[in-house]
């Protein structure tokens, strides 16, 4: 059996962290009345995906040998980040026009996408 380095461990507990911060950062839109309820689920559900992502990074100590999930990974990570920045360009769906630049939830989305990009790919390149 192949021994786990601490690099794989810690670089999972920070994919973990920042996919539960990335959560976080999600679940108090649900609240905004004024977005159609269509998209409003669709927030707590990309949610509850992110919290079972961040369990699943935290789990690289003992998921190491399966490495299809850190692939599947950096898939998830890459279509919220499309989906995020395509809707500032293109009409978002249920509402039919592009979605407003903020400063807000949007901005911190943005940078959580990228580390947890960042951090899934070099996660998946150390078990290969």
């Amino acid at each position: 059996m192949k021994r786990v380095s601490t690099s794989i461990i810690g670089l999972g507990i920070v994919g973990g962290i920042l996919s539960f911060a990335w959560s976080a950062d999600h679940f108090p839109l649900y609240g905004l009345s004024f977005l159609p309820f269509g998209i409003r689920i669709f927030f707590i559900l990309d949610a509850v995906l992110s919290i079972i992502a961040g369990v699943l990074f935290i789990l690289a100590f003992r998921l190491f040998t399966v490495k299809i999930i850190y692939l599947l990974e950096i898939v998830y990570w890459w279509i919220n980040y499309l989906l995020l920045t395509l809707t500032r360009v293109l009409p978002a769906p249920l509402i039919g026009k592009p979605l407003p630049v903020t400063t807000g939830p949007a901005l911190i989305a943005f940078i959580l996408d990228i580390l947890l990009i960042i951090v899934s790919t070099v996660l998946y390149i150390f078990i290969s």
